[in-house]
């Protein structure tokens, strides 16, 4: 009988002894950590063809997994803001989507998959704003030509070419709030240029924190023909699909009379993302109120506009990329002053080809790397180790003008 108790005794403090668990829930990882998508400061993804050099799905899987540990409603709100639209095609197209995907273990996933079209885009797409806060996603015109997992792939790769304090300054944009009242004394003119610069659907972009993430959608450039186009005071970057696929590896790029053998959309995206970074490099993100009419950028700063004017190109932007030969500001189909253009270019060079910048505007570079990169540097094309371009044949010459290609 002693012995029983004593072992009574033992199993109660063996029971005791152990910290008790409250029903609560754990808190789950914060998100957009940058944990995985991280800066890429040498020339491995530049020197990658498309189909290289990304995230595979089960790593994509890994990163969804660790942000949705322990927190139960994450996937759906983020499904829903990555899906969200206003047109009735693609409302009608995803009441369909989420009936079929009744019986699948993961209804949300299964949405977003047949959203687009493929298991890859949808986990990427997913992986990316749960690290990094940007939303890829279709145009509201349900009609409208659409990113294909490729083009995601380009997105992740170029977006790792971009500083963690940057990408942190972009996710402040705040959605803006009662806009026609505060524009109300302005000339009508420049009350309808605000106004149609801010598409209908920007607000399926706000998040729960009542931010507007970095989105990347399809859409047109000017004229139809510029390959991606950034409104000043906005964090959206909207891409001509045609024009922009013309700088994927093995396309012949017009206006320079080359096939790239690496994916050279990279460069695209990252000096697109230089004019995002402008319009937000000061933000605070404190005010509700943010447009391109009033507030304070790199290119509208003073001190800044001074250095970036005394700045010089290593590169003409026209041996880049089209789109300038459609610009006001280009002069025979060469880059000839704005500010804003200067600078996105210069970023982009700094990125892309460092070596080349430091060599035709040290002072320049110097400028770029202490104030705007914080001492962060690249290595860039100089280091590739294998031919990224060239020339040509005569049968691809001859047929590209009649085809448009350049």
């Amino acid at each position: 009988m002693a012995m029983f108790a004593n072992k009574n005794v033992l199993l109660l403090l063996f029971f005791f002894s152990f910290p008790v668990v409250q029903a609560v829930e754990i808190q789950a990882p914060p998100l957009f950590q940058n944990k995985y998508f991280k800066l890429s400061q040498n020339s491995d993804l530049l020197c990658a063809t498309s189909s290289e050099n990304f995230f595979s799905n089960s790593e994509l899987l890994a990163i969804i997994d660790y942000y949705e540990q322990n927190s139960t409603f994450l996937r759906r709100r983020a499904i829903q803001l990555l899906t969200n639209h206003i047109s009735q095609e693609h409302k009608n197209f995803l009441i369909e989507a989420n009936q079929s995907c009744q019986d699948n273990e993961s209804i949300g996933l299964c949405v977003l998959e047949k959203y687009w079209q493929s298991k890859e885009a949808a986990l990427r797409v997913l992986a990316l704003f749960y690290d990094t806060k940007t939303i890829i996603k279709h145009n509201d015109d349900y009609d409208f030509p659409r990113f294909t997992e490729d083009h995601i792939r380009s997105f992740e790769k170029a977006i790792r070419k971009i500083p963690v304090f940057m990408r942190t300054s972009i996710t402040k944009a705040k959605p803006i709030r009662k806009l026609r009242e505060f524009i109300k004394d302005l000339p009508p003119s420049k009350q309808k240029l605000i106004i149609d610069a801010f598409p209908e659907d920007s607000e399926t972009r706000v998040w729960l924190d009542d931010t507007h993430p970095l989105s990347l959608l399809p859409g047109t450039g000017f004229m139809g023909q510029v390959v991606a186009q950034v409104f000043n005071g906005r964090n959206s970057v909207v891409f001509t699909i045609d024009s922009f696929d013309k700088a994927k590896d093995g396309e012949i790029y017009r206006d320079i009379d080359l096939k790239y053998l690496v994916d050279f959309r990279l460069a695209l995206i990252i000096h697109e993302l230089a004019h995002v970074i402008d319009n937000f490099f000061f933000w605070d993100g404190k005010q509700d109120l943010y447009f391109f009419y009033r507030y304070r950028k790199i290119s509208t700063d003073t001190r800044m506009r001074d250095y970036i004017d005394s700045s010089k190109l290593a590169l003409w932007p026209s041996k880049w990329f089209e789109a300038f030969e459609y610009l006001y500001e280009v002069n025979e189909g060469r880059y000839n002053g704005t500010v804003q253009e200067k600078f996105a270019e210069l970023f982009a060079q700094y990125i892309l080809i460092p070596e080349k910048l430091k060599s035709v505007s040290p002072l320049g570079y110097a400028w770029m790397r202490d104030d705007i990169f914080q001492g962060i540097e690249y290595q860039g094309y100089e280091h590739c180790n294998k031919q990224i371009t060239r020339h040509l044949t005569w049968w691809e010459d001859a047929i590209a003008k009649p085809l448009g290609f350049y």
